[in-house]
């Protein structure tokens, strides 16, 4: 059936989360010089302080080998060799993007995820994930933005040292717009529960 209120339409179910998920990003890498051949690294992943996982890693002409351990649910752990391939691509304003191929599609992407259900990493698409983000409403997506803004002004709100009044003004201007954006969102919610607004209702022709 098409149209008609749904509640929470279009919204993904409960699928893994990019956010939960082991993240291997090659600007990461790159950053840190660690894509060049003929390196051996391990990779460490943090929440909170605490490290949760590693991995290591060997670089070799146009690809990365991952060696980890992997524990299938009610199995004994396994040792993983992961081969990665890595490609460029040019850029329209000359030079070239490097970019991983995804081990499970041949995908090209910049971040693998780990660790998929035949425990190897694999891109986003192919860990069938999704970002926290999709599942929340618009009011929540507003109250998002708006914690996102403030975490560049100091704590009462006002102007860091070395903010530009322009980048003050902007950020103000732009919270101004979110608030006004919920305020929309709130009121005919808040309305319809006073008895002002009509309930939506649907009719058969």
């Amino acid at each position: 059936m098409r149209g008609g209120y749904r509640y929470n339409a279009g919204r993904p179910g409960w699928r893994r989360k990019c956010e939960h998920m082991l993240r291997l990003d090659l600007r990461q890498l790159t950053k840190k010089g660690r894509v060049a051949a003929g390196q051996s690294f391990d990779w460490y992943w943090f929440r909170d302080e605490e490290r949760i996982a590693s991995i290591g890693v060997r670089t070799i002409p146009d690809a990365i080998l991952l060696n980890y351990t992997w524990t299938p649910s009610g199995c004994r752990p396994q040792a993983i060799a992961c081969r990665v391939e890595l490609t460029q691509t040019p850029c329209t304003l000359g030079g070239c993007r490097s970019w991983f191929v995804c081990p499970e599609c041949g995908r090209l992407c910049l971040v693998l995820f780990g660790i998929s259900r035949r425990g190897n990493f694999a891109c986003r698409v192919c860990q069938r994930l999704v970002y926290a983000s999709e599942g929340e409403s618009p009011i929540d997506r507003c109250w998002r933005a708006q914690r996102k803004l403030e975490a560049k002004l100091t704590e009462d709100g006002a102007r860091p040292k070395g903010m530009r009044r322009r980048t003050f003004e902007r950020i103000n201007a732009r919270w101004a717009a979110i608030e006004e954006r919920k305020d929309d969102l709130l009121w005919p919610s808040l309305l319809r529960l006073v008895g002002y607004l009509d309930p939506p209702t649907s009719s058969i022709d």
